[in-house]
């Protein structure tokens, strides 16, 4: 069984794909994922090309609520992928960890990052559980409650 953070450092990485395709950091994050997950052998290599290029075309194709679904089964598939790759190959931590922080460097502002545990966002942040997990937060900063009096928000 992988430890708990390898577990953690593959989701965040998955979540990481997802959210580079429709960005202009995708070309880095699929070149750097190639190399990753590819090990240097060109048929695993064009495989993994392949896939990430099914990954950021399912997403163009979904649309409104939809695409959170598809994105969220889309990073879960590349966490497994890369849990994987780390339990078979125990060195690719560090490489993994630093293309991580590589892509979400290059993200748009705005793009929510977890990186050590953390999320700094610049909007509207959800956090869920699946699969029995359990989720949770602690808010620090302005936060403005839910509702009319908040300016700009149609939620009631």
């Amino acid at each position: 069984m992988l430890a708990e953070s390898l577990m953690a450092l593959a989701s965040l990485a998955g979540r990481t794909v997802v959210a580079a395709a429709a960005t202009d950091a995708w070309e880095a994050c699929r070149r750097g994922f190639v190399r990753l997950l590819g090990r240097g052998e060109p048929r695993q290599e064009q495989l993994t090309g392949q896939r990430l290029d099914e990954t950021r075309e399912r997403l163009a194709e979904a649309a409104g609520t939809e695409l959170e679904q598809v994105g969220i089964t889309l990073a879960d598939q590349w966490a497994v992928r890369l849990a994987d790759l780390l339990g078979e190959d125990p060195n690719a931590e560090a490489e993994l960890r630093a293309l991580v922080q590589e892509v979400q460097a290059t993200l748009p502002a705005g793009t929510v990052s977890a990186a050590d545990h953390s999320v700094a966002a610049g909007r509207d942040v959800r956090i869920t559980a699946s699969d029995g997990g359990v989720a949770a937060g602690v808010i620090q900063g302005n936060v403005a409650p839910p509702g009319p009096s908040r300016p700009g928000s149609a939620r009631g």
